[in-house]
């Protein structure tokens, strides 16, 4: 694998170059009044960017961003007029104070989404809206509230961004280091986390991703950009008003992040041209500026319906099939990346690289020795302990003291629909809490363990009935999600990867996107996921679901060879006998969620009771 912390997407160009002359050509050409829409236009970007960022990278809809902005102005026109502290360092502290208000912000996160979150989230911009009506802006005036009419024109900026044209580089560049510090995150564990999360949070945790942890950070990072927007503004103006941070200009933005694409850096800057400039178009050709509205309306409606990848989606393929006819290129990279287009080969890129991940690599680290949880030796020589437990879902007893001591490199678990087998495989992964009994291994309870991730730090891996393959990120990212959290150098995990890559055969396909690969291919990625970073317990729930004989085949063999790969024992549930007999050594049998056999899988195939409940096979009376 490849680095590719610096590689440019196409995406990224298309950016970099609008910036680029945006700082260059726009200020030499622009006159006063549109000096000012373009700067506006610019710090909305950056606005922009962070709900993108939530939405694209987690799926979630964050609908305070303009409240945050107020927060971010507030904080700067506060230490200008009170401290009058330099602007570059109230632009840092306002940052810094939003990132704690996103933290407080992601608390709802941690436990709603979709709806409900936008709702929470919509509700605090209304809170801010308020509090801002009520209270003003201290606009230059007396006290800690500083409240006061005035122009503004006492409001100190940047040294070096006096002059309109210069504010409006100034901004540019803080926009732009905004997008860096966003793909930056993006390309490192942050965002192969963020990923797997947006798939499915049971499987991100069970990779030993901290998904507390990382929607947290995901909040800050979003408060971080709506807070250095907002002083970005009230640099810009000099002043702000109550009416300014509308809780409807937040759900305005959004639906604007999705019409641009919000996958797309180019996206973001669409998304605010149309928020700010448009209006001003309309304006100059004596329309009514509101007639935005309905432009926006069909826009989103043009998004939702046949581009979901917005217009800036549409701009790239069309590109990218210009580009391809021009020269004879084959199709179009678009916003996504190959694990083969790394540009960092040279030793300052190493070296930045390497600082930066460990920069970025400090969170994850505290939190990992916060968890008191620590790399294991390779395998697990002692068995694993099922002892009584019971679970309850309500009045429903779904395992009834189930007792096993699984002793062999592979054992198998199964039963007919609803006998309680995955069920028993989310109590040793810790989703499901267990009423009464334990399960040990190797010294350790690991019902003690939570929450689950700390199972994955452990050494426990397990699939699900699905594949949780992130679409959105190759194969070889999606495996190395799995080791981001462990105290491994980055050598170290690549090397993991590329082992566990050749073990399944998928080496020739560690650059190929998750959305691209077919249920057999996703699921020898998943393999390859329960193989790296040390495992003790790997657990698959079906893994031959839907795969036809020949794959079903291939899936046995390397479920025989993962003891002598890496030490683990393998617990295996699935349907197909044939699977089961062929691999496992020792099976147990539940029904109604209580176990009714356990022991070498021949003899537990043959038993009479197994044979009725599982087989269907009810035996002839003496």
């Amino acid at each position: 694998m490849k680095n590719d912390l610096f590689h440019i997407t196409p995406s990224g160009r298309a950016g970099l170059l609008f910036a680029l002359f945006a700082f260059l050509v726009v200020p030499s050409v622009a006159g006063s009044q549109w000096l000012n829409i373009f700067t506006s236009t610019a710090i909305f970007t950056l606005a922009v960017a962070g709900v993108a960022f939530m939405y694209a990278r987690l799926g979630m809809v964050s609908l305070t961003q303009v409240g945050l902005m107020g927060v971010g102005g507030w904080i700067t026109l506060r230490l200008n007029h009170w401290l009058d502290l330099p602007f570059e360092v109230s632009l840092i502290a306002s940052g810094l104070t939003t990132v704690v208000f996103g933290w407080l912000l992601a608390l709802p996160a941690l436990r709603l989404r979709g709806l409900y979150l936008a709702l929470v989230t919509l509700m605090a911009a209304g809170g801010f809206e308020i509090v801002f009506a009520t209270f003003q802006f201290p606009n230059g005036g007396a006290g800690f509230w500083g409240v006061q009419t005035g122009t503004g024109e006492d409001f100190s900026r940047p040294v070096i961004a006096q002059s309109d044209a210069a504010y409006l580089r100034f901004t540019i560049v803080v926009a732009t280091l905004g997008f860096l510090i966003i793909e930056l995150h993006r390309r490192l564990a942050p965002g192969r986390a963020w990923a797997l999360i947006r798939r499915s949070e049971a499987a991100a945790m069970s990779a030993g991703v901290n998904v507390t942890l990382y929607k947290t950070w995901a909040f800050g990072i979003s408060g971080l950009m709506g807070g250095l927007a907002g002083a970005l503004l009230a640099g810009s103006l000099g002043l702000l008003d109550g009416g300014t941070f509308r809780a409807s200009e937040s759900v305005m933005i959004f639906a604007l992040a999705v019409v641009g694409g919000a996958n797309f850096w180019l996206g973001a800057v669409i998304a605010a041209s149309l928020f700010r400039i448009l209006p001003a178009l309309l304006n100059n050709w004596g329309l009514d500026a509101d007639l935005s509205f309905v432009i926006f309306g069909a826009g989103l409606l043009h998004a939702v319906i046949t581009a979901p990848d917005g217009i800036a989606g549409q701009v790239m393929d069309l590109s990218g099939k210009l580009f391809a006819r021009v020269t004879g290129a084959a199709g179009r990279e678009g916003g996504t990346r190959s694990a083969g287009d790394g540009v960092g080969s040279n030793a300052l890129s190493r070296v930045l690289s390497n600082f930066t991940l460990t920069l970025l690599q400090i969170p994850v680290q505290l939190s990992h020795a916060v968890m008191g949880s620590k790399m294991q030796a390779s395998g697990l020589d002692a068995p694993i302990e099922v002892r009584d437990v019971t679970v309850r879902f309500g009045g429903v007893v779904a395992l009834n003291k189930v007792d096993a001591t699984f002793t062999k490199p592979i054992s198998g678990i199964i039963g007919p629909n609803g006998a309680g087998k995955t069920t028993l495989m989310n109590v040793i992964s810790g989703f499901v809490m267990n009423t009464q009994g334990a399960v040990h291994a190797d010294g350790v309870t690991l019902t003690n363990l939570m929450p689950p991730h700390r199972r994955g730090h452990w050494g426990l891996r397990r699939s699900f009935q699905k594949e949780e393959i992130a679409d959105d990120l190759t194969v070889g990212e999606n495996v190395l999600a799995q080791v981001d959290a462990l105290p491994l150098s980055r050598g170290r995990k690549q090397q993991e990867v590329a082992r566990a890559l050749d073990f399944v055969g998928m080496t020739d396909r560690v650059g190929k996107a998750g959305k691209d690969l077919n249920s057999f291919e996703r699921r020898l990625t998943d393999i390859a996921k329960c193989l790296v970073g040390h495992p003790k317990i790997i657990m698959f729930d079906e893994p031959a679901g839907g795969m036809s004989v020949e794959e079903t085949a291939i899936l046995g063999g390397l479920i025989l060879k993962i003891h002598d790969y890496c030490g683990a024992k393998t617990l295996v549930i699935d349907h197909d006998v044939d699977l089961i007999s062929r691999v496992c050594e020792e099976t147990l049998v539940l029904d109604f969620g209580e176990r009714i056999a356990f022991g070498r899988t021949a003899d537990v195939l043959a038993d009479p009771k197994v044979r009725a409940a599982y087989l269907g096979i009810e035996e002839p009376a003496a």
